[in-house]
């Protein structure tokens, strides 16, 4: 086996990594759908609001609570986001220099374990830093989703 045996692999992860650091996407595809849910539930508080029902301005104070809490949530999570795209930045940097050295050594024979340090390193970074966001995301938002779930039984089962 060959160095040039790994350059499109290497080529992949470098795309892969400098995709994962440029692209905001991430925060919008774990934070929307929590988002968009308190946001009808605010909607429905505030119509609930509207048309005078008893206790319909602890729910609304609740819903507004609620997404308050979610701001806050979205500013520590865009702050772990950095750091993790300025580790997949340098990841990709250095898997960009790892293939300069391929080109340069295309047909050097290298063992397994290179082979398989090359695999790793190309692969895995990007990989565990988004299932690290999306835990981060799920552990962070576990009790503000918790009290949607409650807002949500209050605001369609009650009043």
């Amino acid at each position: 086996m060959t160095l040039g045996d790994f350059s499109s692999l290497v080529q992949l992860g470098v795309g892969l990594h400098a995709g994962t650091a440029l692209v905001e996407a991430i925060t919008e595809l774990t934070e929307s759908p929590l988002s968009r849910r308190l946001s009808r539930l605010h909607r429905i508080s505030e119509a609930k609001l509207k048309s005078s029902r008893a206790g319909a301005q602890d729910l609304y104070d609740q819903a507004s609570d609620l997404l308050g809490d979610l701001e806050v949530k979205k500013v520590q999570f865009f702050n772990e986001y950095k750091t993790v795209v300025e580790v997949n930045a340098a990841v990709a940097i250095v898997l960009a220099l790892v293939l300069t050295v391929i080109s340069f050594l295309y047909s050097e024979e290298i063992n397994s374990v290179i082979g398989g340090l090359i695999v790793v390193s190309s692969l895995a970074p990007a990989s565990a830093s988004l299932l690290f966001l999306w835990s981060r995301w799920k552990s962070n938002t576990a009790e503000l989703r918790n009290s949607t779930d409650a807002l949500h039984k209050n605001l369609i089962g009650g009043l």
